[in-house]
């Protein structure tokens, strides 16, 4: 039987939280928290956001490893808060919404208007990079 205290625990989530958070603070800061490795992974998020996959013979393109472990730390974020992407008018208009983690609950939508969708892919990337400076700064 668990102990009331253990309980509570387990129902935060203590442990998953405290292992992101050495992990984050491990691998994923020391990339962001250098100026040279930063600009690197932003320049290179800029210019291929998404990735590709392969098709008609063509082989992939993938992110280094040091953005594939920044990407891996943004995707385990939870709902409640994170940043999405939002299709106004496809191929035309898009914009940032934030999530309630709410199922059925309305996002909270930015004014501000992307072109495309890996504009807006990578406004939400600077977003996230800024917000997890600020918060492990």
């Amino acid at each position: 039987m668990l102990e009331i205290g253990k309980a509570k625990g387990v129902i935060a989530n203590t442990a998953y939280t405290e292992t992101d958070d050495h992990m984050t603070r491990t691998y994923v800061m020391p990339i962001l928290f250098d100026d040279e490795s930063r600009r690197r992974v932003l320049a290179e998020h800029r210019n291929n956001p998404i990735g590709t996959a392969p098709k008609n013979g063509r082989s992939a393109v993938e992110h280094s490893q040091e953005l594939r472990t920044i990407l891996d730390k943004m995707r385990r974020h939870p709902m409640a808060g994170k940043y999405v992407s939002i299709c106004v008018r496809m191929f035309e208009e898009y914009k940032i919404g934030i999530a309630s983690g709410v199922r059925g609950a309305p996002v909270k939508i930015f004014e501000e208007v992307y072109s495309s969708e890996e504009a807006c892919e990578h406004a939400i990337f600077l977003k996230r990079v800024s917000d997890l400076m600020e918060h492990y700064g």
